[in-house]
């Protein structure tokens, strides 16, 4: 036990406490750690054959739990992004590599979408430049009608004016020529 303190190593026991689970977990995560690094010496081992853990492993666990509770996230992904993968890094990259082509094509096809929807909206702000354009010019024609109906009364209404100063003033020559008296003044 004092060789054990000393190399600064923790029993099972000892690194199950420090991280609060059972020693059952811990050899659970100890199996996980290597497989995921194909090293089943990882961890040191004492003269029983039990694993030994060091600080740093003890810390490495904790990290690989708190990824492990991410989205889509499991123990093993969370070992294999904290520990180093010997052959087991083959396949990730191209695991990898898979997913980035998907991405590439997921990226294109969105922005095939984003040209599609950037020509559509360009059609339809050209439709509302034409739309407005076509309204100024109803309005121009509008106004001009307007004014033109308003000149017509102007000029209905002078020549209404006109026609009774007419009349009125033939009533009125008509009245002086039709008296006796203008007969023998005129």
């Amino acid at each position: 036990m004092s060789k054990v303190k000393t190399n600064n190593l923790l029993t099972p026991a000892q690194a199950a406490k420090d991280l609060g689970i059972s020693v059952a977990t811990l050899r659970k995560y100890s199996l996980i750690v290597e497989k995921t690094t194909a090293n089943s010496k990882y961890f040191e081992r004492n003269s029983q054959n039990n694993r030994l853990y060091t600080q740093k492993n003890i810390e490495d666990f904790k990290e690989m739990v708190k990824l492990s509770h991410g989205p889509k996230m499991t123990l093993e992904t969370s070992a294999a992004q904290i520990y180093p993968a010997a052959d087991a890094k083959e396949p990730t990259d191209t695991k990898q590599n898979d997913e980035i082509a998907d991405l590439q094509k997921t990226v294109a096809k969105l922005e095939s979408e984003n040209k599609k929807r950037e020509l559509t909206i360009k059609e339809l702000q050209q439709e509302l430049n034409d739309a407005q354009k076509s309204k100024e010019q109803l309005q121009v024609e509008l106004d001009t009608l307007k004014q033109q109906a308003e000149e017509k009364v102007e000029n209905n209404d002078t020549k209404k004016d006109e026609n009774i100063k007419e009349r009125v003033n033939e009533k009125v020559n008509d009245d002086k020529k039709g008296h006796w008296w203008n007969k023998f003044m005129g």
